[in-house]
């Protein structure tokens, strides 16, 4: 069935999508970025995986949703084969969670997770061809310091409302842009055990350190593609 993607949906409610890792040739084995976003605080949380296997995505996707820090209610994939099938349905279904998917060829309905495509795994680990399965660790590492950095410390403004006016559209934000840990922090169906232990992380957190932490996994990573000579 397909889901609601608007509204003010209480948390829990995941766009999920895979990113590959191909260069100019989808061809091959290659790694994949697999990734889930809350839609109503954008908590983001990403890994790697090699090719996209349908045991695969579900190992990835258990790793995704213990890392969110409220309980997940639902999983809204695209279309692809390596979400809808019977896999991924029966994972889901043992652990309670709803399983919708968006309409085909429509990236609107899954627009927070396809925003965070280019900003998270586009932006850190690049659009070289990774096919290597050994690099899937570091990927993931590289992934998984992104999000923190970018769940605690980097804040992005909802749009509010978008409005068709003759061939344009007319797009109003939020004034104040907030983190995704403090939209998780203001949330009502959020008990306060969780938010008490959120504060906690949050406070052992420095955007610095998180910063030159995922610059020297990056680094790391990009002097092995060039060792295979994937990137020049």
């Amino acid at each position: 069935r397909k889901s609601h993607t608007g509204g003010d949906l209480p948390t829990g409610y995941l766009q999920t999508a895979t990113v590959v890792h191909c260069g100019d040739l989808l061809t091959g084995d290659v790694v994949y970025s697999v990734g889930c976003v809350d839609f109503r605080t954008y908590w983001s949380e990403y890994t790697a995986q090699w090719n996209k296997g349908q045991e695969a995505t579900c190992d990835s996707l258990a790793t995704l949703t213990s890392r969110m820090p409220f309980a997940v209610r639902e999983l809204h994939p695209d279309t692809g084969n390596e979400f809808i099938n019977y896999h991924v349905q029966t994972w889901a279904t043992r652990n309670g969670y709803d399983l919708t998917r968006s309409e085909p060829y429509k990236k609107n309905d899954n627009m927070c997770i396809e925003e965070r495509n280019h900003t998270i795994p586009r932006t850190e680990v690049g659009y070289a061809r990774i096919d290597d399965p050994a690099l899937v660790p570091l990927v993931s590492k590289v992934l998984a310091v992104a999000c923190t950095y970018r769940n605690h410390f980097r804040p992005v403004r909802r749009m509010t409302s978008k409005l068709r006016v003759g061939a344009k559209w007319k797009r109003t934000y939020e004034k104040v842009a907030q983190t995704p840990y403090a939209r998780v922090l203001a949330q009502e169906d959020v008990p306060e055990g969780v938010k008490a232990k959120l504060r906690t992380e949050h406070e052992k957190l420095n955007p610095v350190v998180l910063r030159r932490k995922l610059d020297t996994l990056k680094e790391e990573l990009g002097k092995k593609l060039r060792t295979r000579r994937l990137i020049k």
